[in-house]
């Protein structure tokens, strides 16, 4: 009997659980995982090295496998004894080993049908006999799909920086680039660009590198994540509720029942999806203009340790917050200038610091990215990027939507990859319903190409 290849591109989260799921589902699959990290299952996420990089939500909710919600909290038990519990907020670089060790399972089960290769794909072709994949290496590989599983992007390059700014020593593209938390000077002044949960791991990681000097952040409203909390009281909320109005109805919750807010908007997660594609692309770039900034810092939250040290920073004046925007980076003798417009004033401040680390977060509008294979299938037509100017455009199967919106029955996507198309779709919980039902679906075309095969 023929094997069926799934090439998946990136193993981070989502591509180690879809090549696990595959594999388990049928003894006849084969998963060729291309990743060039040296740890599979880890990601940007999860390959941090501070035990104070917290996940932002308990343990009881991490579990890989929807069908074994205790399967992450046994993991912790098996390892650490009573040190974590279901409601615990676990060090990131545990949840690390935790995918790694399904990687490792899924490898012992598998065996030769696991097939890792520490390279990155920089172009794919499908072909009548399925995809061929190029990588950087050299090698080609051929399966009969392609998954893009490349996980978050990084940050967008900072307009308001020179090449020449962004090329010097000062400048950090991204928090998560080798030398960005590692401070020559540890009493420099630094300067973070954005106030979210890049910007809060940040400041976590150079506190914890023994950075000394004040560090400041910036963005256009100046709002931080707000901080988990575990035992809010459920508010009144309607079970029958169907539209955008209700996102919109949980903000004002936040007003009218503040203490409250959190359960009302984690009510709508399960429909959140489905109310972001009921959306026209006109209100849906609305949403995005104005809300997307409230709602992440209410529906992406801090763990309550890591909210107590940056109010604890905040107080003691070494964190400080700016709400503006930003104007040409400019190079000093001593650092970095930057000048801030504040919001709501008319004065600009020039802020001198050491160093600049781009913490905007994760880059949406593909067109931009430095991704060479999704610029391949951008330039091919395979991935077409969406009109709300955020993602592209994927069916509900996964499957890549081309320049025509027909669906492609080779080439599909996971994870982070998806947003834009979908709005929830970082977290674990649809990570691991997505990995569940496109190995379903892949594993169903395989069953009914080999039964048209023997007839």
């Amino acid at each position: 009997m023929p094997k069926f290849a799934a090439i998946i591109a990136g193993g981070g989260a989502s591509g180690a659980l879809l090549a696990a799921r595959l594999l388990r589902k049928s003894v006849d699959a084969h998963a060729v995982v291309v990743d060039p990290r040296e740890r599979l299952g880890r990601g940007m996420a999860y390959s941090t090295s501070h035990q104070q990089h917290l996940l932002n939500v308990p343990a009881g909710r991490m579990s890989a496998f929807a069908e074994e919600p205790e399967h992450f909290v046994g993991f912790l038990r098996e390892r650490f004894g009573d040190r974590y519990d279901a409601a615990s907020f676990v060090p990131r670089p545990v949840y690390g080993d935790y995918l790694e060790s399904i990687v490792r399972e899924a490898r012992e089960f598998a065996g030769e049908r696991f097939q890792r290769e520490r390279s990155t794909i920089l172009a794919a072709t499908v072909e009548e006999s399925g995809v061929r994949a190029i990588c950087e290496d050299g090698r080609v590989l051929y399966g009969n799909v392609l998954v893009v599983a490349t996980g978050n992007a990084s940050p967008a390059s900072w307009f308001r920086a020179t090449a020449d700014i962004v090329s010097g020593e000062r400048f950090c593209a991204s928090a998560w680039d080798e030398r960005a938390l590692i401070s020559a000077d540890p009493d420099e002044e630094v300067l973070l660009l954005g106030t979210g949960l890049t910007a809060v791991d940040a400041v976590i990681g150079l506190r914890s590198n023994g950075h000394r000097g004040t560090i400041w952040m910036v963005s256009r409203r100046g709002l931080l994540p707000h901080e988990h909390r575990l035992f809010d009281a459920p508010p009144d909320t309607n079970p029958d509720a169907t539209s955008m109005h209700d996102l919109l109805d949980a903000f004002r919750a936040v007003a009218t029942r503040p203490r409250a807010w959190r359960a009302a908007l984690d009510s709508l997660r399960p429909r959140t999806n489905h109310l972001w594609q009921a959306l026209s692309v006109s209100d849906q770039r609305r949403f995005i203009r104005h809300v997307m900034p409230y709602w992440n810092v209410h529906r992406h939250r801090m763990a309550p340790e890591v909210a107590k040290t940056i109010a604890d920073e905040i107080s003691s004046g070494g964190l400080r917050m700016l709400a503006g925007r930003t104007g040409t980076i400019v190079q000093t003798d001593r650092g970095l200038r930057v000048p801030i417009r504040l919001r709501g004033e008319e004065r600009t401040l020039d802020l001198e610091v050491g160093r600049v680390i781009n913490c905007s977060g994760p880059a949406h509008d593909f067109r931009q990215l430095e991704n060479p294979l999704i610029g391949n299938l951008l330039a091919q037509g395979i991935m077409e990027p969406l009109q709300s100017g955020i993602g592209v455009d994927i069916a509900p199967s996964g499957a890549l939507r081309d320049r025509n919106g027909v669906d492609s029955s080779t080439v599909f996507a996971i994870g982070p990859v998806r947003y834009g198309t979908l709005i929830e779709t970082t977290a674990m919980p649809e990570i691991r319903a997505q990995a569940e039902e496109l190995a379903s679906l892949l594993v169903s075309r395989f069953a009914s190409t080999v039964s048209e095969m023997l007839q």
